[in-house]
C-alpha cells in the first residue's frame, strides 16, 4: 500500500500523458483532479494481491469531451454517482480502478477515493488509452450473461444530468455517452463491478506505478530531445520512427472520433501516421513500422512533451516514437480481434493482421 502525494501524482500524470498515445485527456484536467483529491483527503493505492479473490471492484471513468464549453463536473457529481451506484448495487465495493492511462484518465477515481475512503488499485482496465469503450471493458462485453451497471452525472443548471443504467456493456455505454451529450459534453462514471479474481486475470496491473516511473524518468531527462529519447529507449525499448517537421495534416470528425493522418518529413523520407483518437499505425514508403496496440506517440521537440493530433501543426518539429506492446501493461480488450474492426473500417487499413501476427 502507498499513499498519493503531489510528487507521485505529478509523475503519474506525466507518464500517463505519454502512455495515452494521444488519448486519455489533457494534463490540465489531471492536475485539477490531483489538487482536488489532495484537498479532500487521503488517497491510498493497493495491489490486487492485497484483496480477497471475491472482493469487488468498480471502474471510475470520464465519458465525453472535457473541453466542451458547456461541460461541468464538480465534487457533487462524484458524490451523486457513488450514491446512485450504491443504491443499485447489492454488493460491497472493496476498491476502485481507473479505466485507462492518459494525462487525465490516469487520475480517474482519485476524487471518489478521497471522498469515500476506498483504496485505488495500482492498475487500470487498460494500461494505454484506446479508441473505443469496449476496448477498456476487460472482456466483459464477451460474457453473454454479464449485467453491466453504470451510474453517471455531470452538467450544471438545466444541463445537469444523471443516469443509472443496467444492461449489456454495449447498451449501457451508449446510454452513458448520450447522457454526456445532454450534460453539456462530459460526465463522470462509476461502472462495471467485477471480482478481484476477474480483475487480476483481465486488467492491466501496475499501470499507475509504471506511469509514475515514466514520469520521473521524463523529468530527469528532458533537458534536450536527444537525452529524453535515449532514456525512453533504455527503459521502454522506445524507438524513433521519424524525427523532423510535420509536413501535412488531415483531420475529420467521423462517428464522434477524430480521424485523420499526418506526415513527418525526415530528410528524403516521409513517415505517414494515421489516427482514430489515438495514433494507430505508422508507415514509411508503404512499409508498416508500428501498429496499435503498440504505443505510437508524438513528442514536440521544442517543449519536450507529448502532443496529441489536435495540437499538431504543419512545420512543428517532432519525434514520432513507438513502444512495443510487450513493454506496456495491456488489458483483455487489447487481445480481442473483433474490437479492432471499427478502427479498421474508419482507417480503411488492416490492424489485426499486424497486431496479432
Amino acid at each position: 500500500m502507498f499513499e498519493l502525494t503531489k510528487k507521485f501524482g505529478i509523475d503519474a500524470l506525466l507518464g500517463g500523458w505519454f502512455l495515452g498515445g494521444v488519448g486519455g485527456g489533457l494534463p490540465e484536467g489531471g492536475e485539477k483532479t490531483l489538487t482536488e483529491a489532495l484537498d479532500i483527503g487521503s488517497v491510498h493505492f493497493v495491489s490486487v494481491e492485497e484483496l480477497g479473490e471475491n472482493d469487488e471492484i468498480a471502474t471510475v471513468s470520464l465519458v465525453g469531451s472535457p473541453v466542451s464549453k458547456d461541460s461541468c463536473i464538480e465534487r457533487r457529481h462524484y458524490e451523486q454517482v457513488y450514491r446512485k451506484f450504491r443504491d443499485a448495487y447489492a454488493g460491497e465495493l472493496a476498491a476502485l480502478t481507473t479505466n485507462e492511462a492518459g494525462a487525465q484518465s490516469i487520475s480517474n477515481g482519485w476524487i471518489t477515493a478521497a471522498i469515500t475512503g476506498l483504496p485505488m488499485l495500482d492498475g487500470a482496465c487498460n494500461g494505454r488509452a484506446h479508441p473505443t469503450g469496449l476496448m477498456g471493458s476487460m472482456g466483459l462485453d464477451q460474457i453473454p450473461d454479464y449485467r453491466a451497471l453504470q451510474a453517471c452525472a455531470g452538467g450544471d443548471g438545466i444541463r445537469e444530468t444523471s443516469l443509472t443504467a443496467i444492461g449489456t456493456v454495449q447498451n449501457t455505454s451508449a446510454l452513458v455517452r448520450h447522457a454526456a451529450t445532454m450534460a453539456g459534453g462530459f460526465v463522470t462514471v462509476l461502472r462495471n463491478p467485477v471480482t478481484a479474481a476477474y480483475y487480476k486475470e483481465n486488467a492491466a496491473l501496475g499501470t499507475v506505478t509504471q506511469a509514475a516511473e515514466i514520469g520521473r524518468l521524463w523529468r530527469e531527462n528532458d533537458r534536450d530531445g536527444d537525452t529524453l529519447l535515449r532514456a525512453l529507449a533504455h527503459v521502454l525499448d522506445c524507438r524513433v520512427l521519424a524525427q523532423g517537421s510535420v509536413a501535412h495534416l488531415e483531420l475529420r470528425v467521423a462517428g464522434g472520433f477524430d480521424v485523420g493522418r499526418f506526415s513527418v518529413r525526415a530528410g528524403n523520407d516521409v513517415l505517414e501516421t494515421e489516427f482514430m483518437n489515438e495514433y494507430l499505425l505508422a508507415e514509411l514508403r508503404g512499409v508498416r513500422l508500428a501498429t496499435f496496440p503498440e504505443l505510437i506517440a508524438v513528442i514536440d521537440l521544442a517543449s519536450r512533451r507529448p502532443v496529441c493530433s489536435a495540437q499538431l501543426a504543419e512545420g512543428m518539429d517532432v519525434a514520432v516514437v513507438a513502444v512495443p506492446a510487450k513493454r506496456l501493461t495491456l488489458g483483455r480488450g487489447m487481445h480481442i480481434p473483433q474490437l479492432y474492426e471499427v478502427c479498421e473500417h474508419a482507417l480503411g487499413k488492416p490492424l489485426c493482421a499486424y497486431a496479432f501476427k
